[in-house]
């Protein structure tokens, strides 16, 4: 079962010792921009035990990509030590000025719960909204009427992709996606708009790195996949594209998980695993 949000947060903070604790807080309360891949490299000298990184030899050296993986959040281990231990890991393998990932995280955390409905909350929003822009992170908005939001959101992952022209010139980055938008330990389908938005940054040449995400003996597992991109097949059929392309990445993350995890999606991976 999926950790509460705000108990896995609480954990997590106090994890991450007094000293990056009390620079983190100032950094939120001043909006002073700080290095994700810094910072994580500080915080996971305190994961213990580490975590073992599989297939890591996968991962681009060079160029931009996007980077999909579960949500996994189970009790004791915050989605947060997910991003740091994927963020860290891509970090020791990618090119010296190639090595920031930036991720696309919803803008309204799911911290508090009643009665299993989200209870949203103003303050922990804002204060949420502000770590993102401190640790260069995109925030998607929550909820699906905040089209302008979300409208703002894709193009800011458009541009950090360099899929399309940019004023600065920056160079393309890589950019992590939770497809699910939740925490969760089996797999769940994606959020609506997610294969669709995934298929048309494929269609622009961007691969996409899939990556399975679970715990084996106490050890948080990081697992990646060959990299791919979304092309119609005989798979589609009539289906639309959202919920073809959504599948799809789902099951690319699903075949680097074990069997219990497959979730939702148990029928069509052992179904693709006969075909093999």
């Amino acid at each position: 079962m999926a950790d509460s949000g705000m108990l896995a947060l609480l954990h997590a903070l106090v994890g991450i010792g007094p000293h990056l604790l009390l620079e983190a807080l100032c950094a939120v309360w001043a909006g002073t921009p700080r290095s994700l891949t810094a910072d994580v490299a500080r915080v996971m000298v305190l994961f213990q035990p580490p975590p073992r990184v599989v297939n890591l030899h996968l991962v681009p050296v060079h160029g931009p990509f996007v980077l999909v993986a579960n949500h996994y959040q189970v009790q004791g281990l915050w989605i947060g030590w997910v991003v740091a231990a994927i963020t860290n890991a891509l970090a020791g393998v990618r090119a010296g000025d190639e090595r920031d990932l930036r991720w696309a995280i919803l803008s309204e955390p799911r911290l508090f719960e009643l009665a299993g409905h989200w209870v949203p909350n103003p303050l922990a929003s804002a204060l949420f909204l502000r770590a993102s822009q401190v640790w260069g992170m995109i925030p998607i908005p929550a909820r699906p009427a905040n089209v302008a939001g979300r409208a703002r959101a894709a193009m800011q992952i458009l541009s950090a992709l360099g899929c399309r022209p940019q004023a600065d010139h920056a160079r393309p980055v890589p950019v992590g996606i939770f497809p699910e938008g939740k925490a969760t330990t089996s797999l769940e389908e994606p959020r609506p708009g997610v294969g669709a938005f995934l298929h048309r940054i494929s269609s622009r040449g961007v691969c996409l790195l899939p990556v399975g995400v679970f715990q084996e003996d106490g050890t948080l597992v990081i697992r990646f996949g060959e990299p791919f991109r979304l092309e119609d097949s005989s798979t589609r059929a009539e289906e639309d594209l959202d919920t073809w392309a959504g599948r799809e990445v789902m099951i690319a993350i699903g075949r680097l998980l074990p069997p219990r995890l497959w979730g939702a999606h148990a029928d069509v991976l052992r179904e693709r695993q006969v075909q093999q």
